[in-house]
């Protein structure tokens, strides 16, 4: 027979939060969708991390993360070791950032969210020549991208975007298809 203390500890479950601990409810229903959409399933422990990670804030270690959890869950939690698991995973599906602190531990963060054009849409920028007032279509993804994620940013929407450009003598590369 095992000793108790080798016995291995159930997870946490969201409901062991004690009242008033948990991250702001909009906070984690959002990480949590990305997480979802990332393809990750949701169980228990980890959602009681999402938790911790927002109550950490930016540039947690695990070891503060897991004193978290400890914490919101008056005891129960589970090994440090099944936390890092799961951090590493986060991290791993574009979730979470993990980067090394100056004392050489790794320090966890949420991760910006990347938007991405969907396949099939049509380009949102256009370049328009001054002179002629020639449009070509811009079919390169990261300037759109860039332009979605500005917009969020302040909050407006994009549907198109121009771009007034002067065409140079020498031909240069171009992202006209």
């Amino acid at each position: 027979m095992n000793h108790p203390f080798e016995r291995r500890r159930p997870p946490p479950s969201p409901q062991s939060i004690l009242p008033g601990r948990c991250a702001d409810r909009g906070d984690f229903v959002h990480l949590r969708t990305r997480c979802l959409r990332s393809g990750i399933r949701m169980t228990d422990l980890r959602a009681v991390l999402l938790h911790a990670v927002l109550r950490a804030g930016d540039d947690a270690s695990a070891i503060e993360i897991w004193n978290i959890v400890t914490e919101m869950t008056d005891g129960h939690s589970s090994s440090c070791a099944s936390l890092q698991r799961n951090l590493t995973y986060l991290a791993k599906h574009g979730v979470l950032v993990r980067t090394t602190g100056t004392d050489r531990r790794w320090r966890y963060s949420v991760a910006e969210e990347h938007l991405t054009i969907p396949a099939g849409e049509p380009p949102v920028v256009t370049f328009v020549e001054i002179e002629t007032g020639r449009r070509t279509c811009c079919d390169a993804p990261e300037i759109a991208v860039f332009l979605q994620r500005l917009a969020l940013e302040r909050g407006l929407s994009i549907r198109s975007a121009a771009i007034d450009v002067q065409a140079t003598r020498e031909k240069t590369s171009s992202c006209t298809p």
